[in-house]
């Protein structure tokens, strides 16, 4: 199989043209970014109607988009996806952490600023804030250290961080090569405790939840499942046995709701692999979704405080939420070709620089184009 024997050895023993390749037939997907809208509005408007009047007393939106918290798991198959893609456009782990640093972390240092200059203006109730705070959540570790979030979003970072840390692991020991039996064993162990944790009445223990990330191992592993079929254009038959591993595992962490949109996921990633997704390739979503990270990043509590205001002023709670959408979308546009699109094709230029100097791409042409992810 072609993906998986890309994955047998280390990416930088890999043959120039081999790693050519792997930049050139690694395009940005209209599709892939069509999902990633999807799930961004699932959880704006979730934020926007369920959460917020939750935390306020306001029950008058227009609609409940109950689910919607939902889109967090397709953004972590749409991760499944990307980072085994970028794990096969990496010569070294060094390249690997670049992509992802590039990727998270320029949108995240202004998301966070912003964040926190808008709460000091126009604090929210049950948003307290500390200086301390604000320097801590730059890292994107404060979760690890028991420092509360800036914006509650920012939990599924550390999920993210998490994943990424398994990935680079595996990717350094070079059992990339044996993906689909890692997974079907991450799945299976997923799913043992979670049962376990059923049968007994107790929740599964912290560490396991955090580390092994039980609760979201079938939304991972969706994606990256597709990712491994992707290339061939067919969805293997060992695929659709991990595909029914996720379903039991997204049934056990999340009820009937967990496995619909594990099933929903399944059945978007197969027709992206048998090249018929083209339905999703409508304009609004594509570029929603391409500017999902920092409308993802910037929504929540800067959503609230228009909310708030908007509300407190008289004005009518759906017209408010389309308003609270036009700042955050307009925020996360000038963000990601302001900030997020320049820095990444910076940072990557400089290391491939810095890798022609020290004479270790064999003359190969620097690759700054921006991956999927």
């Amino acid at each position: 199989m072609k993906v998986l024997s890309a994955f047998a050895l280390p990416s930088h023993r890999l043959a120039a043209p081999q790693r050519a390749a792997a930049g050139a037939h690694a395009p940005r997907s209209r599709e892939l970014d069509a999902v990633r809208g999807i799930a961004a509005m699932m959880v704006v408007m979730f934020h926007y109607t369920v959460r917020y009047g939750a935390l306020w007393g306001d029950p008058s939106a227009p609609f409940h988009a109950t689910f919607g918290y939902l889109g967090v798991q397709v953004f972590f198959g749409v991760s499944g996806f990307v980072i085994l893609m970028t794990l096969e456009r990496s010569r070294t782990a060094s390249d690997f952490v670049i992509a992802r640093a590039s990727r998270l972390f320029p949108a995240y240092w202004v998301a966070v600023l912003a964040t926190f200059a808008l709460l000091l203006a126009f604090p929210l109730p049950d948003r307290v804030l500390s200086w301390r705070q604000g320097l801590v959540n730059l890292t994107m570790l404060q979760a690890f250290v028991n420092v509360p979030h800036i914006d509650g979003v920012y939990w599924s970072l550390e999920v993210e961080l998490v994943f990424y840390a398994w990935m680079l692991a595996l990717f350094a020991a070079g059992w990339m090569r044996h993906a689909r039996a890692l997974m079907a064993l991450w799945l299976a162990l997923s799913i043992a405790m979670l049962l376990a944790a059923l049968l007994l009445h107790r929740a599964v223990p912290t560490l396991a939840s955090r580390y092994l990330l039980v609760d979201y191992s079938a939304f991972f592993s969706i994606g990256a499942a597709a990712y491994l079929d992707f290339r061939q254009r067919r969805v293997a038959p060992s695929t659709w046995g991990l595909f029914a591993l996720a379903g039991v595992a997204a049934w056990l962490a999340g009820g009937l709701p967990g496995l619909v949109v594990a099933a929903a996921m399944v059945l978007l990633f197969a027709l992206l692999v048998w090249r018929r997704a083209g339905l999703l390739n409508l304009s609004p979503l594509v570029f929603i979704g391409t500017v999902s990270y920092p409308l993802y990043l910037l929504h929540q509590n800067i959503g609230y405080v228009i909310l708030r205001n908007l509300r407190a002023q008289g004005v009518d709670y759906g017209w408010a939420i389309a308003l609270a959408c036009v700042v955050t979308l307009a925020a996360a546009t000038a963000l990601t070709f302001g900030i997020e699109r320049p820095a990444q094709r910076r940072l990557r230029a400089w290391r491939e620089t810095r890798r022609l100097r020290a004479g270790q791409i064999d003359g190969a042409r620097p690759q700054t184009t921006t991956d999927a992810s």
